[in-house]
């Protein structure tokens, strides 16, 4: 008989094989399973010397009856011990161990099936999320950013006209008219007549009049400063940076673990 020991990222990944190996002659007894995140039917909890609560089934319970701890129960598995780190990182990140008890000519088919069921690499789970069913399917988002221009009101400057009264002489020229009032006396020779009323005192007032200029002034209308805007459009191109995630898809080989133990 022989051990062949495979790595998995998930109690359910690594169950998946039950029904391959079955078809080849293989009951559940001689299957065992670990993991230290995940449980499942048939497996239980317990502690494991030297390295914490596990989960595992009858048959991985059998085999890791080590005083010793894991890393001694693995290394009688046949592991080799350059592999044996690995293998306890994978156990500490989620993942899960399968060990298989098989005939020698059923080696070939045994590590078959955990190809066949074996996904890349366990993804490293955070330490504080243990206990939680891990996810299989990754969603990365393609982010692209797009463009959007709109338009909003600035301050473009514009005219200020302001007004103040100020004062200029003017000159108009005008006719006016004045009377002077002249006294002459004249020697005559005539008889008195009743009109004269001789002997008589009398006084004659004759007023002279004159014209003076007088100055009205009204206020009228001459210009008008009329103040409006006009309205033009113009194309502007806007130039920009958007960023948008670029996607590289590298395979990466699979390092086979499946490890044969020597009787």
């Amino acid at each position: 008989m022989k051990t062949v020991v495979g790595l998995f990222n998930d109690v359910g990944e690594a169950k998946g094989t039950i029904g391959d190996f079955a078809r080849i002659g293989l009951s559940p007894e001689q299957i065992g399973l670990l993991s230290s995140s995940q449980t499942a039917a048939g497996m239980s909890p317990f502690e494991l010397p030297g390295f914490g609560r596990v989960s595992a089934n009858g048959p991985m319970m059998n085999l890791l009856r080590d005083p010793d701890g894991l890393v001694s129960a693995l290394v009688k598995m046949g592991i080799a011990k350059g592999d044996v780190g690995r293998c306890v990182d994978t156990i500490k990140r989620g993942g899960t161990l399968e060990a298989v008890m098989i005939e020698d000519a059923r080696e070939a088919d045994a590590l078959a099936i955990m190809r066949r069921h074996t996904a890349p690499e366990p993804r490293p789970l955070d330490p504080e999320a243990r206990g939680v069913d891990r996810v299989r399917d990754y969603v990365i988002p393609i982010v692209a950013e797009e463009i959007e221009v709109g338009k909003r009101e600035i301050d473009a400057g514009g005219v200020r006209v302001s007004t103040h009264v100020s004062s200029v002489p003017v000159e108009k020229t005008v006719s006016v008219r004045e009377e002077h009032v002249r006294v002459e006396r004249r020697i005559v020779d005539r008889p008195v007549i009743e009109r004269d009323e001789a002997f008589r005192d009398q006084a004659v007032e004759v007023k002279a009049t004159a014209e003076e200029p007088v100055v009205a002034k009204r206020a009228r209308i001459i210009e008008e400063i009329r103040i409006h805007k006009d309205t033009t459009e113009h194309v502007e191109t806007v130039h920009d940076k958007v960023r948008h995630t670029d996607v590289k898809v590298t395979d990466i080989p699979a390092a086979d673990l499946r490890i044969r133990r020597r009787d």
